[in-house]
């Protein structure tokens, strides 16, 4: 097929969106992408197949070619009208947001195999949390757990370490014995980040909807619903560092089917 995918690629080097088209084009399609952001055309060859968008908050379904796909990451509350507005011009709508509206498919993803991986690094950094500030809720958590090491944007009063993406994201958490996932919000679901955090390190996650549909058998064992549960979780795993590796392992086996790939398989089947 031939498809347009709409995503802010160039005016964040940070979107999700890359490792989308990354893992469609290895699929066999045709891929043309398009920055949003950037480029504010209304009209498009009329070639193309299938047009799939990542957020998309600017854009306007009905000027978009072919069938149309929309992947939305956030919480909906935070863009108010987008599902009567937009939304529901959509062919199909996925999402990783939990509870998910009724006729939206869940798809949480992702991490991509040859770039979320174990580099098979000294872990010298007790405990990690990578992140931007971004919310009170991950303030006070992130504050009150302690981590060893604090990556990201706003956290300048807590380390200097600055933020970490990509590469950089990936050879920190190598660095790690254990590291903490902690969302925006603790009842919207889970962020593209636990997959990526899983692929290369043993996680600790704040219990949000659909970790347990995405770890049936083993979440209880390194979720936490408050900072004093997951410090315990640290220790403890710190202090039993085998037991860590070997529930690392079950934790890979687990997100193998929220792969980048796996997860464009779902979107696409049925459309060729």
């Amino acid at each position: 097929m031939r498809i347009l995918i709409a995503t802010p690629y160039m005016s964040s080097h940070l979107d999700s969106g890359l490792f989308w088209a990354r893992a469609i084009n290895q699929l066999g399609h045709s891929i043309t992408l398009w920055d949003y952001r950037y480029d504010q055309r209304t009209n498009f060859s009329r070639g193309f197949d299938l047009s799939i968008v990542f957020k998309g908050e600017v854009v306007d379904p009905k000027l978009l070619p072919g069938t149309k796909l929309i992947y939305w990451p956030d919480k909906f509350e935070r863009t108010p009208g987008i599902i009567k507005d937009k939304l529901s011009l959509y062919d199909k709508i996925f999402t990783p947001v939990r509870p998910t509206p009724e006729g939206m498919v869940w798809l949480p993803s992702g991490h991509d195999k040859d770039v979320h991986k174990d580099m098979l690094l000294e872990r010298f950094y007790k405990s990690v949390y990578i992140g931007t500030l971004n919310s009170e809720y991950k303030h006070n958590m992130v504050y009150e757990i302690g981590p060893s090491k604090v990556f990201g944007n706003g956290w300048d009063s807590y380390c200097h370490e600055g933020p970490v993406y990509l590469d950089e994201f990936v050879r920190t958490a190598n660095y790690t014995k254990v590291l903490i996932d902690i969302h925006q919000s603790p009842d919207t679901g889970v962020n593209r980040k636990l997959f990526e955090m899983i692929s290369c390190g043993f996680t600790i996650v704040d219990r949000v909807p659909g970790i347990k549909e995405i770890f049936p058998d083993i979440w209880a064992k390194f979720t936490f619903e408050d900072s004093k549960t997951a410090k315990e979780l640290i220790n403890y795993y710190l202090a039993d560092y085998s037991e860590a590796l070997n529930l690392w392992e079950l934790q890979k086996k687990c997100i193998e089917p929220y792969s980048y790939l796996n997860c464009a398989k779902k979107m696409l089947k049925g459309l060729n």
